[in-house]
Order: C-alpha cells, then structure tokens, then sequence
C-alpha cells in the first residue's frame, strides 16, 4: 500500500458536533483526492472523553490521539509529529473543507512550494457585530485553519511556537518566520475552506488573548503599547458594529468592549514581564546553542531552541 502524501491535522477542543462536519468533509470518497493520498489525525485536548467516543464510533479511519493540553499551537505540534508523510495540511476543527481542498493543493506541490495558504472563505451570513471569521481570499495570510506545508520545512522552522497559549497571533508568528527565511511560498487559490462564523466570547475571556499580541511585538521586536493596543480593540470593536449595526448585539458588544479594556488595562505590566522573559528564555539558548555549535546566532534554527526551552522549564 503507498504511504500517504498527505497528513491532516486537526486540533480540536469540545466540539464534537463542528468537528464531525469538518470529518464527514474528508471522508473517503468525500474529496476529490484519492482517500489513499492523505491520512486524518485528530489530536485533541478536550477534558471529557466525548470527542474520543465519537470518533472512534463514527470514524474509524480516522486516528485520535489526545493533545498535550497546552494551547491550540501545541496541540498542532503533537498532531504534525511521528509522520512520514512529506505534506502537513492544518484545518481547524469548525471549519468545512470544499470537496476539492486537498487536490487544490497540488499544482503548488508540483512547483516545490514548502508553505501553501488555502482560501479561507465564510459563506454564511455575518448577522451580529459578535461575529467573526478569518477570511484570506487573496492569500495575504497563512492562516492556522487552512496551509498545507512541507514536513522538512515544518521541522526546519520548529513547528508553532508553544509559547502561543491561544488561538491567537500563533499562526501570525509562523507566517512572520517562514517569510523571513523566506520558504517558498504559493496560494493555492482552489484550496477552499469554509470558516463558518465565531461568536466572540464577552470581555474578560476575550482579553486574556491579547496576550499574544504583546508576546508576538516582543518577540519580533514590534512597537506596541498599551495605548497603540486599546485603540486597536476599539476601532476593530467600532468597525464591527459599522457593518453589522444590530442595537441589542451593539450594546452586548459595548459593554463587552469597555470589561475588555479593563482586563488589558489590569494585565498589561504582568503580560509585558511574562513575554519579556519569554524573550529572554529564547535568547538564552540561542546563545548556548551557537557557542555549542560554534555558529552565530541568526544561525540557530528556532527548530533547535524550543526543546532546550522547555528542558530548561522542567529542570527549573
């Protein structure tokens, strides 16, 4: 039997229902592709056995493996790891590939691309300033729910950075480092996704992502302060409301949006000290590892310096 070409990834967290809509997608016959091209791992960090139950009974093609619980960028990792498939494709588990997904990967494969966004589209309606869904209709992004990227570059980069605890700037900060390698790079236009749209969560839950967001300017040494942060929330807040101006959902978003505020304005000195130790954990071996391999820093692959971060952690 030939190997598969592909593996998919799916990272999945307590949603059985949106995760099955995604499987039922990839099923065998389901995709153009043939079935024997491509392989499906679910890893999943959910804190119930509900999602297993459910794939195992609905999905024997399918492997489960239970995630390392550390956050979506993580659970990605786990889910790229121990294959001998040359493609990694990534979708996120509420979303929907189009019957030709997988095969609309292969003309950039044919072309020696090591990084391939898909298009992500949202075919239903956004009826609530609440919602929202990370389009990338012109491949200006290399969004986590849709890429299809080469094993040896994955592993070159180090996969995601673990240091990324939420859905969010994860992806970003993979795009920043493949495009500064720079990988090759290819949108596959025909590679459609549906990203059905997310109802934010309210205030406080929504600010603790902001975190990634003063990580992510850290780490690649951006400008952001605490007022260049809160003025962002409130225009993207304002836009939103602009374009889906429903009263009732616009006070939720309101209220919501002042409590948000007030979490970053409460956490902003922790987050600044937290991803400047971050950095600082990263400097540290990157600087042991260029002695120890007597080459200069810009030449220690990020692949290389996430273990020993985390051999540090535990030891410490």
């Amino acid at each position: 039997m030939t190997a598969p070409r592909i593996r998919v990834v799916i990272p999945t967290y307590e949603r059985p229902a949106a995760l099955a809509r995604c499987l039922d997608r990839l099923a065998p016959g389901a995709q153009t592709l043939d079935a024997a091209a491509y392989e499906v791992v679910v890893t999943d960090d959910s804190p119930t056995s509900t999602t297993a139950s459910m794939v195992r009974s609905r999905y024997p093609w399918v492997r489960w493996q239970a995630g390392p619980r550390r956050g979506p960028a993580s659970n990605r990792n786990a889910g790229a790891r121990h294959t001998t498939a040359p493609w990694i494709a990534f979708v996120d588990d509420d979303c929907v590939p189009d019957p030709g997904w997988l095969a609309g990967f292969l003309p950039a494969i044919a072309t020696n691309a090591e990084i391939v966004p898909g298009r992500v589209i949202c075919r239903a309606p956004w009826t609530s300033p609440l919602d929202h869904a990370p389009i990338n209709e012109l491949g200006r992004y290399i969004w986590s729910c849709n890429v299809l990227v080469a094993r040896t570059a994955f592993e070159t980069l180090g996969g995601f950075d673990e240091r990324f605890p939420f859905a969010h700037f994860e992806d970003l900060d993979l795009q920043h480092r493949a495009r500064a390698v720079p990988l090759r790079e290819q949108f596959a236009v025909d590679a459609v996704v549906d990203h059905p749209p997310r109802r934010n969560p309210f205030g406080g839950a929504l600010a603790r992502t902001h975190y990634a967001a003063v990580l992510y300017a850290t780490l690649h040494h951006e400008p952001l302060s605490l007022g260049m942060l809160l003025r962002r929330i409130g225009s993207t807040r304002a836009r939103a409301v602009r374009a889906r101006p429903r009263p009732l959902d616009s006070l939720v978003l309101g209220c919501s949006t002042i409590a948000e505020m007030a979490h970053v304005l409460r956490h902003w000195g922790e987050w600044r000290r937290r991803a400047a130790v971050a950095m600082g954990e990263a400097a540290g071996a990157t600087a042991a590892l260029s002695v120890q391999n007597r080459t200069a820093p810009h030449d220690v692959p990020w692949s290389a310096v996430q273990p020993v971060i985390e051999k540090t952690r535990k030891q410490g």
